[in-house]
């Protein structure tokens, strides 16, 4: 999916996002988004879909319950990759460009 928030008003841009969660951990689809926004690798990186008790769908954030380890944080820098790895390794990377990036 290339871009599918961008350009969208922010509450159709977290629908979005909400419905990529959904589609990775209820129906097990795979899938590369590429985007420039922190803010939805952030969501989606540390956001969990479950069914909750009456089977209804709720959204949970990891927090320090568990890791998702199925999601996958990959950057290009003028075409070659510069980060592979986690949510939290990407947050936690002093590499001078990336953290120019997660400033923006």
């Amino acid at each position: 999916m290339d871009e599918p928030a961008g350009g969208l008003d922010p509450p159709t841009a977290w629908s979005m996002c909400e419905l990529g969660i959904k589609l990775r951990d209820l129906r097990d689809v795979s899938a590369i988004v590429v985007t420039h926004g922190k803010e939805n690798v952030s969501f989606i990186a540390s956001t969990y879909a479950a069914y909750g008790p009456n089977g209804d769908v709720i959204l949970m954030a990891e927090k320090d319950r568990l890791c998702l380890i199925n999601t996958r944080i990959m950057m290009l820098r003028s075409g070659r990759i510069i980060f592979d790895g986690s949510d939290e390794e990407l947050f936690r990377s002093d590499d001078t460009y990336i953290r120019e990036f997660l400033l923006l």
